[in-house]
């Protein structure tokens, strides 16, 4: 008599079943995005070191997510609680999102990472020496040319902050090879950054694509 394999817990979707699990799980900052620290056990000062977010802050809402039962306590590491995300998926019912308001969701997300870039901006400017905008370095704005050298020029200074933006003409085979080359820059990103370089730091990358034009809808 052969026993059946108990099965995991965690391949089967966490249904949210309360606004409060919903906001939670949503929460941009501290919602899906800490979760994925916890996919294997770790305590919450562990999470906010590889999130490069302060500790106490960190804390707080993993005790929200545990709260709500999106975290479960794995055990004990020293004098830490290990916690470990509830599920790998999760599923929230169209009546806990606003779905009927496109921005409801993506505007705060937007908001954040606006906010972000232009403070790395003008901290970028400040270590260059040219914050002041009325006399010191100018604005560079690159139209769609190549730069001579076959690749695009690279302010100096250490972690310059960059945007491009592009809008071309894809077939469906054509936008799906493109957005797995995306996937694929992250996960080499995530593969390469230990942080324990002498001059490492926190940096993000937002890679977005969607079918359309910005002004299309």
């Amino acid at each position: 008599m052969h026993n059946a394999p108990m099965p995991d817990p965690q391949a089967t979707p966490f249904q949210i079943t309360t606004p409060a699990q919903a906001a939670a799980l949503l929460d941009f900052t501290y919602g899906a995005r800490l979760l994925e620290q916890f996919l294997t056990p770790c305590t919450a000062s562990q999470a906010a070191r590889a999130l490069g977010q302060p500790a106490n802050r960190v804390t707080y809402h993993v005790g929200k997510l545990a709260g709500c039962g999106l975290l479960r306590v794995a055990g004990r590491q020293g004098k830490g609680t290990l916690y470990e995300a509830a599920a790998h998926t999760f599923q929230v019912p169209c009546a806990l999102v606003q779905l009927d308001e496109p921005l409801s969701l993506i505007e705060p997300v937007m908001r954040e990472i606006s906010a972000a870039y232009a403070h790395a901006v003008l901290d970028w400017q400040a270590r260059q020496g040219h914050l002041d905008l009325r006399g010191g370095h100018p604005l560079t704005v690159s139209l769609g040319a190549p730069h001579p050298t076959g690749t695009p020029a690279v302010p100096e200074g250490p972690f310059p902050p960059a945007m491009r933006l592009r809008a071309v003409q894809l077939t469906p085979a054509q936008y799906r090879r493109a957005q797995a080359a995306l996937d694929a820059i992250l996960s080499e990103l995530e593969t390469e950054a230990d942080g324990s370089g002498e001059h490492a730091r926190p940096a993000t990358f937002v890679l977005m694509g969607f079918p359309g034009h910005l002004h299309g809808h």
